[in-house]
């Protein structure tokens, strides 16, 4: 259904007189704004009693084993049709469906592919009435793996934060141990020796010497080597935070860099609309523009990842294997 702000009413039309031709016009654009309304309510109703119909099993009353023999058979709709149909319905939901019926079933199943929230921001800053199936279609893969790349960034963040936790934690049992060792040999170092009748013999006083000196050396020991435990533990704990702080400040990065170069893009185009023959084919224009910017982007893209590789390996491994399977698949929709 087409937004009611766009429609124009009598009032709109620059009509200084009333003629049988201007009558004539207006008549029939009432029929195809009404048609336009029926066309799109009558799609939004074959959906949504295609479901019925199936999650309900009312072909069985008519005399159909299954729902596909039903919509082959008695509707003369292929299997698969009536199953774009009823899934479209069921992602996007009736409010959706109603507003942007007028794209067709086609479009409109290319938006249940990406998330609400992606899928809502196309909406709002796409004209996609205007726009190919073919247009969409990229549109929708370019959010996509826009997604997975955030996604990416997200799983090394929560690997941070739950090493940090991690790290805070076992802090937390070693400071414990090492109370319960202090108060244990507070406790011995209280504890009375037994007296001996006889007075000690002087072998017998530096053995206990010696025995004490090689006590005190183990308990030292014991705390030197916690303490150099302690420090490793925190010097790894402020090397987590670091790696977090620059995860988000190159998150944060990417984003403005990506709004940047979409106004450098619309900029392009703006100065390339104005330098073109008015007359030149508008899908070579179009697809002109998008390879110099495919251009662009990837020379961008492998410049990041070589960097990437630089510091992390593992992740800059990842980021290529995305792009190799992206660039792939590319390569066979040409071919």
């Amino acid at each position: 259904m087409s937004d009611n702000s766009s429609i124009m009413s009598i009032a709109d039309f620059n009509i200084t007189e009333m003629s049988a031709d201007t009558m004539s016009a207006l008549n029939t654009h009432q029929k195809i704004i009404t048609a336009e309304q029926t066309a799109a309510n009558a799609m939004i109703s074959l959906c949504e009693n295609l479901k019925l119909m199936r999650d309900k099993h009312l072909y069985e009353a008519l005399g159909f084993e299954t729902f596909d023999k039903y919509t082959e058979q008695a509707c003369g709709i292929k299997r698969r049709q009536a199953y774009n149909y009823i899934s479209t319905y069921e992602k996007l939901g009736g409010t959706v469906l109603q507003s942007n019926a007028q794209l067709g079933i086609t479009k409109l199943q290319l938006l249940t592919e990406v998330c609400a929230v992606d899928r809502a921001e196309i909406i709002a800053e796409n004209d996609l009435a205007g726009m190919s199936v073919k247009e969409i279609k990229e549109l929708v893969e370019k959010s996509k793996q826009q997604g997975e790349q955030l996604a990416l960034l997200g799983d090394e963040l929560n690997d941070s934060n739950n090493a940090q936790k991690s790290l805070q934690a076992d802090k937390q049992n070693l400071a414990e141990e090492n109370k319960l060792l202090h108060k244990r040999i507070k406790e011995l170092e209280s504890k009375p020796v037994e007296v001996a009748v006889q007075e000690p013999t002087q072998a017998q006083i530096e053995a206990a010497a010696k025995s004490k000196i090689n006590s005190l050396k183990a308990s030292f020991e014991k705390e030197k080597q916690n303490a150099v435990e302690e420090a490793v533990k925190q010097a790894t704990e402020k090397t987590k935070s670091s790696v977090k702080e620059t995860l988000e400040k190159d998150y944060k990065a990417k984003l403005e860099s990506i709004e940047k170069e979409r106004q450098a893009a619309l900029d392009k185009a703006k100065q390339l609309a104005i330098k073109l023959d008015k007359n030149a084919d508008a899908d070579l224009v179009t697809a002109t523009l998008y390879f110099n910017e495919l251009q662009s982007h990837l020379k961008k893209f492998i410049n990041s990842v070589e960097k990437i590789c630089e510091t992390n390996s593992a992740q800059g491994e990842k980021l290529k294997q995305i792009a190799q399977n992206f660039l792939s698949n590319t390569i066979a929709n040409l071919n």
